[in-house]
């Protein structure tokens, strides 16, 4: 069995964004680092 690869995460500011016709308000959180996910390996 492999190693577990290390967790990484990456802050995400709050932003507005329009979508599907609709102005959308993000509030900031954490997220898995983009590229971190390995879906078919």
């Amino acid at each position: 069995m492999g190693r577990l690869s290390e967790v990484r995460s990456v802050f995400v500011r709050a932003y507005t964004r329009f979508r599907f016709g609709r102005t959308e308000h993000v509030c900031q959180h954490w997220r898995s680092h983009p590229g971190q996910l390995n879906l078919f390996d």
